[in-house]
């Protein structure tokens, strides 16, 4: 029953939208998560810029989320410098 409520709300929203909804404090982060292929973008007529699907955006939570803390320490490795990534 779950999947048919997510269905019914499931909607295209902004790249500034999915930033929001993950966290980030720049659209940028959205579009390195599209273009490493974790996340999927439309592009719709009549609309100049990309689009995400909300229900991706949520599963990218969600899945975050059910990490279990082995996969949570083996993904902390060390990295080079620069802003750390939430996901990916």
């Amino acid at each position: 029953m779950n999947e048919s409520i997510n269905e019914h709300l499931d909607r295209f929203i902004k790249v500034t939208e999915a930033a929001e909804i993950l966290g980030y404090a720049h659209y940028r982060s959205v579009i390195m998560l599209i273009e490493q292929n974790i996340l999927t973008s439309y592009k719709l007529p009549h609309v100049a810029r990309k689009r995400v699907l909300l229900s991706e955006v949520l599963k990218l939570i969600e899945k975050e989320e059910q990490k279990s803390p082995e996969e949570i320490k083996k993904s902390k490795k060390k990295r080079g410098r620069g802003r750390p990534r939430k996901f990916g």
